[in-house]
């Protein structure tokens, strides 16, 4: 699916646009969520209200992927190991 056409689904138990990284309780609260369900999808870089593509600056990836790594090693037991990957929308990730 398209990030345009993502973006026009509405959130629920498998899916969540978040426009940055929530601190790290919250955060990590909904990873657990997704975890203890049939898993789900986090799009960082999704302004909620109104729903908008705000995206992550390329210079910031490694920092963005460092720092969910640091969020779910640090909070969330047992182990969960997250399948972090960028998409590219008319060069803003």
């Amino acid at each position: 699916m398209k990030i345009a056409e993502l973006i026009c689904q509405p959130e629920g138990r498998r899916l969540e646009f978040k426009e940055s990284i929530p601190t790290g309780a919250d955060f990590a609260r909904t990873i657990v969520a997704f975890a203890n369900d049939a898993g789900g999808d986090l799009y960082v870089g999704i302004k909620n209200e109104p729903r908008e593509l705000t995206g992550v600056h390329e210079d910031d990836l490694f920092r963005l992927e460092e720092q969910i790594s640091s969020i779910i090693h640090d909070q969330c037991y047992p182990i969960i190991v997250p399948e972090i990957s960028f998409q590219s929308v008319d060069s803003v990730f």
